[in-house]
C-alpha cells in the first residue's frame, strides 16, 4: 500500500507543543513534544486523508499504541482530544472517511467501503515505524459506529474498541418495525430544552450531499485533484435514499451489508460499549444488542448513562474508565480494569438520574399486566386497566378507538384518559418500587377493515400527585404529570419478520408483539403504569396513512382484551410484589 506524507517536520514551524510526561510528572525530567503530521494512504476504495499526532522525545520519535478515530464529522476538526492521550505515549490517529473530508472514493454509508478501508487504515497504522502495533478505536455516534464497522472486519493489529453512542444496525437509525423515524419531543419534555431532537431524519441526505460532496480543503497536495474528481462523480446517493426513506423498508440485501450485530461473532478483542438509556438518537438498543450479540470477545463490557440524559457519553466515572482501559489494553498497565462489573448502569426514575448499579447483567422476571375492562366502583375511577390477573368481565364494551393519522406522544400524555384516537390502559398504584432492564413487549390482539395497520405503543410512568384525574380525565397538574418511559413502533406487515411484508385479513384479529426500546427504570411506589396503543406518534414518526380510507369504519381499531391477548410484558428486576 503506497502512501504520501503531506505534511511533516512540524516543530520546525512551531507546531510541537512541550507536554509533560506521566513519567516526568512522577520526578523524571523527560518530557514529550507533539509532533503533528498529515498522510494519504492509498486504499482499494479511494486514497484516505489521516491525520496523526504522535510523541517526541527531543528529536527521537517514540513509538506507542494508536487511538484512532474514522469521522465523517472532519469538518468540525480532528484530533482534538491530542493533549489527553499524547503526553501518555499514545499516537492519535484521525482519519476522514472515504467520500468525506479531505478523503476521496464514494461515501458508503455504513457499508462494504467504509468496512474495508477502516480495516486497511488499521493495518497501515501497525506498519508505521512510530507504532508498536497496537490500535485501539474510540468514537462518539458516527465516529464509534465505524469502529464497529472496522472490528467486524477482524484486522489483525485491533487490540480493542470503545463505541461510544454508536450505530450497531443501520436500519434501526432509520427505522423501527417498518416505521420511519422523524422527530422526537424529548427537547420539550422529559431531557429539557438541551437535548438533541432530531432521530435522524436527515440521513442519509445530510451525508450524502452535506459531507460527502464538499471537495477536500488541502488543495496544497498533489493528490488533492484525483480526490475531488473522485467524489464529485456520482455515487450512491440515490440508492442511500431510496433505501433511507422508503415507507415500506424491507430488510435486504442492502440493510444486511449494514448490520454488524449479524457480523459481532467475528469480534474477539476487548469492548466496552457505552451509551445513555435516554439516546434517542442513535437508540440505546443499538449498545445493548451489540453487547448481547459479542459472544466471542475475550472481553465485554457495557457502560450506560441516565434515562435524563441523550445523545453523548456517559456520567459517573466513565472518562476514568475509558483512559484505565486504553491504558491496559494497549499499554499493558495491570490496571485490574478487566475485573471490573461487567455493568454498570445509571438507574433512573421519574424524578431524575439516580445511583448506579454494578455488576452482572441484571436478572429479570416477566411480568405480565393485561389490559382490560373493570367496572369502575366510583365515578372518579378509571375502567380501562391493566392488570396481573386474566380479564373476568367478558361481558364489558369493546376496546376500539377511531385513528387519526395524527396523534402525537405530547397528546396523548397531557390527558391519557381522552382516548382521543389512541387507547389507554393504567394499573393501579404500585405497593413496592418496581426495576426494569430490557425491553417492555407490547402484544396486541387486534381487528381492523384494512389490510395492515401501524401500532406505536407507549409505556407511561404516572405520579399520581403530578395530575388530576376525574371522570375520563388525566390532567397533569405540575407540567408533567406523566412521562413516556419507552416506546416502540411496528408495521404488522413485519410483525412476523422485517425480510419481507405479510398482509393481514381485513375484519380478522390478529396478534402482533411491539418491542418497546430497552431501559433500565425504576416505577416508584404509589406511582401507575400506563400503556397507550395508537397507530401513530407524529411527534417522533411519520405516520403511515392507508390508501383511500377516508371513513370511520376503516380507521376504527378494536383491541382484542377479553382473552388475555392484549398485555404489557415487563422485564421486572427481583421478585417483589408490586400490586396486592
Amino acid at each position: 500500500m503506497s502512501r504520501v506524507r503531506v505534511l511533516s517536520a512540524c516543530c520546525a514551524v512551531g507546531l510541537c507543543l512541550t507536554l509533560l510526561s506521566p513519567a516526568a510528572a512522577s520526578g523524571q525530567t523527560e518530557a514529550y513534544t507533539i509532533k503533528n503530521e498529515s498522510h494519504v494512504v492509498q486504499t482499494k476504495f479511494g486514497k484516505i486523508y489521516v491525520e496523526v499526532a504522535r510523541p517526541m522525545q527531543g528529536e527521537r520519535s517514540v513509538k506507542g499504541p494508536a487511538i484512532f478515530t474514522y469521522s465523517p464529522y472532519s469538518v468540525l476538526g480532528r484530533n482534538g482530544d491530542q493533549d489527553r492521550w499524547v503526553p501518555r505515549g499514545y499516537v492519535r490517529v484521525w482519519a476522514d472517511v472515504v467520500g468525506t473530508g479531505n478523503s476521496g472514493g464514494c461515501y458508503d454509508y455504513g457499508g462494504t467501503r467504509e468496512k474495508r478501508t477502516g480495516h486497511a487504515l488499521v493495518e497501515w497504522i501497525a506498519r508505521q515505524p512510530w507504532s508498536t502495533g497496537k490500535v485501539g478505536m474510540i468514537g462518539g455516534s458516527y465516529n464509534g459506529t465505524t469502529a464497529i464497522a472496522t472490528a467486524v472486519t477482524s484486522p489483525p493489529h485491533l487490540t480493542t474498541i470503545i463505541p461510544e453512542a454508536a450505530i450497531s444496525r443501520w436500519y434501526e437509525y432509520a427505522y423501527s418495525g417498518g416505521i420511519r423515524y422523524s422527530w422526537t419531543n424529548e427537547a420539550a419534555g422529559n431531557q429539557g430544552p438541551g437535548s438533541a431532537a432530531d432521530e435522524g431524519l436527515d440521513t442519509p441526505l445530510a451525508f450524502d450531499f452535506g459531507f460527502a460532496i464538499p471537495p477536500p480543503l488541502d488543495v496544497d497536495n498533489p493528490a488533492w485533484g484525483e480526490r475531488v474528481e473522485s467524489t464529485v462523480i456520482p455515487c450512491d446517493e440515490i440508492t442511500h435514499t431510496e433505501h433511507g426513506y422508503d415507507l415500506t423498508p424491507d430488510y435486504d440485501r442492502f440493510w444486511l451489508e449494514r448490520d454488524y450485530i449479524k457480523d459481532a461473532q467475528d469480534i474477539q478483542i476487548p469492548v466496552l460499549v457505552a451509551h445513555n438509556w435516554g439516546d434517542w438518537n442513535v437508540k440505546q438498543e443499538g449498545a445493548i444488542n451489540l453487547f448481547n450479540a459479542l459472544d466471542n470477545a475475550s472481553v465485554r463490557k457495557l457502560f450506560l448513562g441516565t434515562r435524563w440524559e441523550g445523545h453523548g457519553t456517559p456520567g459517573g466515572d466513565y472518562d476514568r474508565t475509558v483512559t484505565r482501559w486504553f491504558d491496559h489494553y494497549l499499554m499493558g498497565d495491570a490496571n485490574g480494569v478487566a475485573r471490573g462489573p461487567q455493568v454498570r448502569s445509571q438507574m433512573s426514575d421519574y424524578d431524575g438520574a439516580g445511583s448506579w448499579y454494578e455488576g452482572g447483567v441484571p436478572n429479570t422476571t416477566p411480568m405480565v399486566l393485561h389490559a382490560q375492562h373493570r367496572a369502575t366502583p366510583t365515578a372518579d375511577d378509571y375502567e380501562w386497566r391493566l392488570l396481573a390477573r386474566t380479564p373476568r368481565d367478558d361481558k364489558g364494551p369493546a376496546a376500539s378507538f377511531v385513528s387519526s393519522g395524527a396523534v402525537t406522544e405530547t397528546a396523548v400524555n397531557a390527558n391519557p384518559r381522552a382516548n382521543a384516537g389512541w387507547k389507554f390502559f393504567e394499573s393501579p398504584g404500585l405497593e413496592n418500587d418496581l426495576r426494569i432492564f430490557g425491553s417492555p413487549k407490547v402484544k396486541i390482539w387486534s381487528q381492523v377493515q384494512r389490510t395492515w395497520v401501524t401500532y406505536t405503543p407507549t409505556v407511561i410512568d404516572i405520579d399520581p400527585e403530578g395530575r388530576t384525574g376525574i371522570a375520563g380525565q388525566q390532567v397533569t397538574s405540575d407540567g408533567r404529570g406523566v412521562v413516556s418511559v419507552t416506546r416502540g413502533w411496528l408495521d404488522s406487515r413485519y410483525r412476523n419478520g422485517l425480510a419481507r411484508q405479510q398482509d393481514i385479513e381485513p375484519g380478522q384479529f390478529f396478534g402482533m408483539t411491539v418491542v418497546q426500546k430497552p431501559q433500565d427504570y425504576t416505577f416508584k411506589k404509589g406511582h401507575s403504569i400506563g400503556l397507550s396503543i395508537q397507530t401513530e406518534i407524529a411527534d417522533w414518526g411519520i405516520p403511515k396513512l392507508y390508501p383511500g380510507c377516508d371513513s370511520p369504519l376503516c380507521n376504527t381499531v378494536t383491541l382484542g382484551w377479553k382473552t388475555g391477548r392484549t398485555k404489557l410484558i415487563l422485564p421486572v428486576v427481583g421478585r417483589g410484589r408490586p400490586f396486592s
